[in-house]
């Protein structure tokens, strides 16, 4: 997404880092509040109940988004002995995280229209505000479609991860949980050689393309 070593990607990324800091926050702040409702007050002592990006961001995770276009903010710590059902709520609370990004990918799609229809925002009018408008909107969009789908990868820590431990067996759930030592060696690999790319990129696109077909882009 963002190629930081260069003018325009510098640009880019700077133009559009409040909306990368917000929808981080986003992020995070919906797994949260998710848990909180679902019955784990300690949500609210460790300061997570906010939108205040300070309380969500993760340093070395955000600078990977600058570098290399995924990342992530600071992890929320779940105490799923307050869930009714441990399993069920892990997943719900994991699961609110990538949809809080993809509604969040519909809200600036539904703004950017109404931006274009109302004029503010047009593709042939060659004016630095709508030309900035217009990519901002466009990269925090797929910003938030890639953080949706990255984070649903099945692998120990992301979200996806937890959304599966809840169709497993017991049996399963521990293999999963032994699984988690080697989760940093595999994420490197995945996205080192760039397999991982491979896996989530036909899904980022397939949304993307919806999106922009709506904006007739």
């Amino acid at each position: 997404m963002f190629d930081i070593f260069t003018r325009q990607g510098l640009i880019s990324f700077l133009y559009t880092l409040p909306v990368l800091l917000f929808c981080l926050s986003i992020h995070e702040f919906a797994h949260a509040y998710t848990a909180y409702k679902l019955g784990d007050k300690s949500q609210k002592a460790l300061g997570r109940l906010t939108l205040n990006p300070i309380k969500h961001i993760d340093i070395f995770g955000f600078i990977c988004i600058a570098l290399f276009g995924f990342g992530w903010g600071k992890p929320v710590m779940i105490d799923d002995s307050n869930f009714k059902n441990r399993a069920k709520g892990s997943a719900i609370t994991a699961l609110a995280g990538p949809l809080s990004n993809i509604i969040m990918a519909i809200i600036f799609t539904i703004i950017l229209k109404i931006l274009m229809i109302t004029g503010v925002v047009a593709l042939t009018l060659q004016s630095t505000l709508s030309t900035i408008l217009l990519n901002m909107f466009i990269l925090s969009i797929e910003f938030n479609v890639v953080f949706a789908i990255f984070n649903m990868i099945p692998i120990p820590p992301f979200d996806g991860s937890r959304v599966l431990f809840y169709f497993l067996s017991p049996k399963l759930r521990q293999k999963m949980y032994q699984f988690e030592q080697y989760s940093f060696i595999i994420i490197l690999i995945l996205f080192v050689t760039g397999l991982g790319n491979m896996i989530i990129s036909p899904v980022v696109n397939a949304i993307n393309y919806v999106l922009l077909l709506f904006l007739n882009l």
